[in-house]
């Protein structure tokens, strides 16, 4: 969450081989609503399973043949500076559809919030990566979009048009759950879809999270622990979400720098300072996870590069992985190869990013810039200057995803995109398009 508050920090494609909302620009295709009338939809057939794929190759290309079926998991910052955001991404999702006509689809959402102790579960209700459906004009209605006694729910509004009884849920199985359930997903199995509106609009309505989240933001734990539950049977969210024979694509949105921190130390954030920018200050800043998890080549204030690092809790390199203060980088790459071993017929799991990178990163011709921020306040907030900034509002800026990257790097061509830019049709198109 960038915010200039001590408060606001504490509240708030890569293939694999084995401030307030942006209210009257609609730079992704409007508000979302669609000429569908939702009462000619038709429910998915509860008996119906999609057609796997079976063959290794296209028979042509030797490449893998595109998987009839699309599994896609959003993992959404929803702390206090995202309503911009969001609002960009509801706006994106004809570009996130525009060549996933004919493919079988569930698309699932969860947020970056993953409990820390400076986020009071009480205040921040953490989602632990359980995968979230409702519409965000419900969520407004709870106070999700609140932040600092300010309204963001516009960044809601002007995308979605359907709350309560318009936003239902037919019941289906899955593979492993033979029962008739409403699921905590959206899908859609030949021209049947399992949510009463159109599939953009469901979407419009479904992707803004809100803005009361923690701001000590843990994309790559939620994701780890959606995906986990996913295969538990305990999890009344997410049991079932996975196929064997369909792509998994994973968007992580976030602003800030990973905080995916081990429980066993989250001293951290309390009486252990090792991390923090000033020793001597009341509460940690968001530089914690910075601090935390990286490190810079280089004497700055602009660096050689930065990579992640396990760091132990006195703050020196970790002898073992087991001592990490944040969860190595090394789990979640084990997590994406192992799901992509189970994969059949040529299915693939994808990692995209819209993201702290400069406008133009993904076409490789865009640096990803290390500086230390030349505003003592700004640094102090984030432990390092930002990754990319607004080229219309110098005001939004985003922190450099160095934990994310380091990920990506190690399983293949980072999809990463920019969030300072005005809009993300590029990432949505990449993470539809995606072979």
């Amino acid at each position: 969450m960038l915010l200039p508050l001590v408060a606001a920090c504490e509240l708030k494609g890569v293939t694999l081989t084995g401030g307030p909302p942006d209210e009257e620009t609609t730079t992704g295709g409007g508000s979302g609503n669609s000429s569908v009338d939702p009462s000619a939809t038709t429910a998915i057939d509860p008996t119906g399973d999609p057609t796997a794929t079976t063959d290794a190759t296209d028979g042509t290309t030797g490449e893998p043949p595109a998987a009839d079926a699309v599994d896609i998991l959003f993992v959404i910052d929803n702390s206090g500076s995202m309503a911009r955001h969001q609002s960009l991404l509801a706006s994106s999702m004809p570009a996130l559809l525009s060549d996933l006509d004919g493919v079988d689809l569930r698309i699932a959402v969860t947020t970056t919030d993953t409990g820390n102790p400076r986020c009071p579960a009480a205040q921040t209700t953490p989602e632990g990566g359980k995968f979230v459906l409702r519409s965000c004009i419900d969520a407004a209605a709870d106070g999700a979009f609140v932040f600092n006694d300010k309204d963001f729910s516009t960044a809601c509004t002007n995308k979605c048009s359907f709350a309560g009884s318009d936003f239902t849920v037919t019941p289906t199985t899955t593979a492993v759950d033979p029962d008739p359930k409403p699921r905590a997903w959206i899908e859609r199995t030949g021209s049947d879809r399992n949510i009463s509106v159109d599939l953009v609009d469901a979407l419009a309505c479904a992707l803004p999270q809100g803005v009361n989240g923690c701001g000590f933001e843990s994309p790559l734990q939620a994701m780890a622990m959606a995906l986990a539950q996913v295969n538990s049977p305990d999890s009344a969210t997410n049991y079932g979400f996975l196929r064997p024979e369909a792509d998994l694509r994973i968007i992580i949105v976030t602003d800030e720098a990973d905080c995916s921190y081990d429980p066993e130390f989250d001293e951290i954030f309390s009486s252990n300072k090792s991390f923090w920018h000033d020793p001597d200050a009341v509460a940690p800043t968001s530089a914690v996870c910075f601090n935390a998890g990286v490190k810079c080549i280089g004497a700055g204030p602009t660096y050689t590069s930065c990579e992640a690092q396990d760091f132990a809790s006195d703050g020196s390199p970790a002898a073992s992985p087991e001592q990490a203060v944040l969860h190595p980088v090394s789990k979640y790459i084990q997590i994406l190869q192992d799901i992509q071993a189970s994969k059949t017929g040529g299915a693939t799991v994808r990692l995209f990013a819209v993201t702290g990178v400069p406008v133009g990163f993904e076409t490789g011709n865009v640096p990803l810039t290390y500086a230390d921020d030349p505003d003592p306040a700004q640094q102090e907030l984030f432990g390092i200057g930002p990754g990319c900034v607004s080229p219309t509002d110098e005001t939004v800026i985003a922190i450099p995803p160095t934990r994310l990257l380091n990920v990506a790097e190690a399983l293949g061509t980072p999809q990463f995109f920019s969030i300072c830019e005005g809009s993300y049709d590029a990432a949505m198109i990449a993470a539809g398009a995606a072979p």
